[in-house]
């Protein structure tokens, strides 16, 4: 049997729980409530599960993901508009083949789903509903049955002058797929006020099975708080996250609780949460992850989220206190009042009882509020994540207060007393950022290693080698004629951060969700400058340092950022070249020019992070993109020191012919860092670090004794044509449907963008950019002309579709 978990709920009535966060995401004693529908799913065996979403279903799919972490396989299905409860179903009927249980995302419930599930099958029922006696019915679907427990009167939400009974529609359904003959597609349908009435007037299978155990529709405030209460109290039977070190007490990891703390239970507290002295959480307090209650601090049946600082001597009394809120010393909140995400209530200010506080709203010290506020003033712009990066103009759209919340998102994603390598470039700007990125990280608890001024790859490198959890880079760009700083963020083996990582970060960012640990649980700060000296040794290490000195190379660089690749020009002279550095604002032509007037034995041009070089022959001849890649690719396979290389998708057919002979496998992947990087397990590649690839070729061209001209000519390459398209992302989407209508009859093959192969090993790639509107479109053919026609054929269907 399989399930379904309607979790689409805005939870209107919830606000302002529910103004930044779904009604399934809304914590219940250290838990999402939804994780409860999944946990008593999986208790019955129903481990294939679809999830219907609609409102801000980002949050419900970062969070559970594919379902493995916990135990089961989701399967989402999202409205674009509200079709209602039974309409939301309807669209995984392909998926529900078989007969499934319907439960809520947002209920509480401990239902023994076996004994209605066997009810069911003993009814030979369409649809069975889960029923439940409660005090008042006016909000629920009101139930009548007969003696053989078929439903014969149903009525969603009556009057007092309608109540028949007190028996009412709990939201939990098994059906069988036949149900969706009564449900109509692409159409607004509900369950109660469409679906059943039709099988209660045809008399087709509609039965109520009476159900024992708890069961909560956590509809308004009121019911959300008394739901922790009676999960504290055991009154349902459900799994308590933490470890029970008393009865009635549980307590996260790495949960710090000073002397003279006074714990009353029942009551839970979070991961990484700091109690300090002399503190008092009373009976009923849940105590979310990563805050603080300080000193003489006192709760009291208080739900607090995660991320939340109590300050000294403050009072909160059957509150209600949502993610990120900053209590000052003093301050009380009374009975049934609610504080909003991100609310900062001033020292010695006073919430009284029942008040409700929207998002973001600040409290003046020594302030009374006697009405609830609801209008939200917060606009400030936030910084947008182009994958791996956070970029904006320097000091206009990329502040030091824009970084810090940067740094304040990265160090709230990890562990406290975890440790983040950073660097950046020499600029005056990159070393302001660092200092406030520091300092945000810090204050979550993060230690902190600063390598220094250096180049980006180092920074990879020093990650790769040492056991730490992550990494941040910051640097000066001038992007569009306009200096922008950018601050890039890796993974603690150098890789750049994951796209689900990219994801919670912003969404840390958007909603001020950070973690804020008390003044001497702060993270260290300490120098390391020596990380560039280590990559130095090992690199020469690696090649024949003495065969290249006798050859006594002579280089033209063209670097406009030569300042700040000194290691650079450090490795190039301890290998006896003579370099020549050129002004930065130099033409290229002039450069070629300048290469063969001098008699260099190459020039490289040197791109502003140090990963990416281009390389020009002693003959004046730049080498293409794809002639690079092959060289790259041949240099690779002489070394012999790697299983696999990685090669772009859009790398051209000949990458095979160079590799054939060697007992090492190519694997095509996205061309982006981390893809590559994942597949050759290690971040020093030649495509991604120009100082370690520029000593490689030294390398290999001192071991042929040849010129880049002569290694470059006994190497096959393609007929390769490359052009970008502007596309706005809104129109992205059609485009691509257009494109995928347009390739019926055709060789498609689809990964990170779409392939189509043509007669003689020609092809097409586009790939649409993530985080540019704009298509890149790769063409090879047996000639540049045909290339280019290949690749023309496919820009006027975008430039066409893009109009539509």
């Amino acid at each position: 049997m399989k399930g379904v978990i309607m979790a689409g709920g805005k939870g209107t009535r919830l606000r302002p729980l529910t103004c930044q966060l779904p009604k399934p995401m809304v914590p219940l004693v250290q838990k999402p409530v939804m994780e409860y529908s999944i946990e008593l799913l999986k208790k019955y065996g129903i481990t294939d599960i679809a999830v219907t979403v609609q409102y801000l279903p980002d949050a419900i799919r970062d969070y559970f993901g594919d379902g493995q972490e916990f135990g089961v396989n989701l399967h989402y299905f999202e409205e674009e508009t509200p079709l209602g409860t039974a309409g939301s179903v309807k669209q995984a009927q392909d998926f529900l083949d078989e007969p499934f249980v319907v439960v809520s995302g947002d209920a509480l419930t401990d239902f023994d789903l076996s004994k209605g599930i066997a009810f069911h099958e003993q009814k030979n029922s369409v649809v069975t509903i889960f029923m439940k006696k409660v005090p008042c019915p006016l909000e629920f679907g009101v139930i009548m049955t007969n003696e053989q427990d078929e439903i014969v009167r149903f009525l969603e939400k009556p009057s007092w002058s309608e109540v028949f009974s007190d028996t009412v529609n709990t939201g939990i359904y098994i059906m069988d797929p036949s149900v969706f003959s009564f449900i109509d597609e692409n159409k607004v349908t509900d369950f109660s006020k469409d679906v059943f009435p039709k099988l209660l007037e045809s008399r087709s299978g509609l039965f109520g099975y009476a159900a024992e155990g708890y069961w909560s529709d956590i509809g308004n405030l009121s019911q959300y708080r008394q739901a922790q209460i009676d999960i504290l109290n055991r009154d349902v039977q459900v799994a308590i996250a933490g470890e029970e070190i008393e009865p009635g007490i549980w307590v996260g990891k790495d949960v710090v609780i000073e002397d003279g703390v006074k714990l009353e239970a029942p009551l839970s507290i979070g991961n990484q949460t700091i109690v300090r002295k002399d503190a008092v959480l009373g009976a009923h307090t849940v105590l979310g992850n990563d805050s603080t209650v300080s000193n003489r601090a006192s709760t009291k049946r208080t739900i607090i989220w995660d991320g939340v600082y109590v300050g000294d001597d403050s009072e909160l009394r059957g509150s209600t206190v949502c993610q990120g809120v900053t209590f000052g010393m003093k301050s009380v909140v009374y009975e049934e009042a609610v504080i909003g995400h991100h609310c900062i209530i001033g020292e010695e200010a006073k919430i009284q009882p029942g008040i409700k506080l929207w998002p973001h709203k600040t409290i003046k010290s020594e302030t009374t509020i006697h009405q609830s506020i609801v209008w939200n003033d917060s606009n400030s712009a936030q910084p947008v994540l182009q994958g791996h990066q956070a970029v904006g103009v320097a000091n206009i759209e990329m502040t030091p207060e824009q970084v810090a919340k940067l740094g304040a998102a990265f160090g709230s994603l990890l562990k406290r007393e975890d440790t983040v390598y950073v660097g950046g470039d020499k600029h005056p700007y990159t070393q302001l950022l660092k200092t406030t990125l520091v300092q945000s990280l810090q204050a979550t608890g993060v230690n902190i290693i600063d390598v220094g001024e250096t180049m980006l790859p180092v920074l990879r490198y020093a990650l790769e080698k040492h056991q730490v959890q992550g990494g941040i880079f910051v640097r000066m760009s001038n992007r569009k004629q306009q200096q922008q700083a950018i601050v890039e963020f890796f993974e603690g083996n150098g890789l750049p951060i994951s796209s689900n990582i990219q994801r919670e970060l912003e969404q840390k960012v958007v909603f001020q969700n950070y973690r804020r640990v008390a003044f001497d649980y702060v993270g260290s700060f300490e120098k390391n400058e020596t990380v560039e000296f280590i990559y130095k040794n090992e690199l020469i290490r690696s090649i024949n340092e003495s065969r290249i000195r006798a050859r006594s190379f002579k280089i033209s660089v063209l670097d406009e950022r030569s300042e700040d690749h000194q290691l650079l020009f450090s490795v190039l002279s301890d290998l006896n070249c003579e370099v020549e550095n050129v002004y930065s604002h130099m033409e290229v032509e002039q450069f070629r020019q300048l290469i063969q007037c001098q008699g260099a034995d190459f020039g490289v041009i040197i791109g502003e992070s140090g990963e990416f070089m281009s390389l020009v022959s002693e003959e004046g001849d730049i080498v293409s993109e794809e002639e690079q890649l092959a060289l790259f690719v041949s240099m690779q396979l002489c070394n012999g020191n790697k299983q696999q290389i990685a090669i772009p998708l859009h790398g051209g057919n000949a990458l095979e012919e160079i590799a054939a002979g060697y007992e090492i496998e190519l694997i095509r992947t996205k061309g982006t860092a981390r893809a590559m990087m994942e597949v050759e397990r290690s971040v020093q590649l030649y495509l991604y670090d120009t100082v370690f690839a520029l000593t490689h070729l030294l390398h290999d061209l001192s071991k042929g004794q040849v010129t880049l001209s002569e290694r470059l000519h006994v190497l096959p390459t393609d007929v390769m044509y490359k052009e970008s398209v502007s596309c706005h992302t809104e129109q992205k989407g059609t485009v691509m449907r257009k494109l995928m209508e347009s390739f019926i009859g055709k060789e498609v093959e689809l990964n990170d963008g779409m392939k189509i192969r043509h007669q003689e090993g020609s092809w097409t790639f586009i790939v649409p950019n993530q985080d540019e509107p704009t298509f890149t479109i790769y063409a090879q053919a047996g000639e540049e002309l045909l290339a280019k026609e290949l690749a023309d054929e496919y820009i006027e269907k975008i430039n066409q579709y893009k109009q539509l």
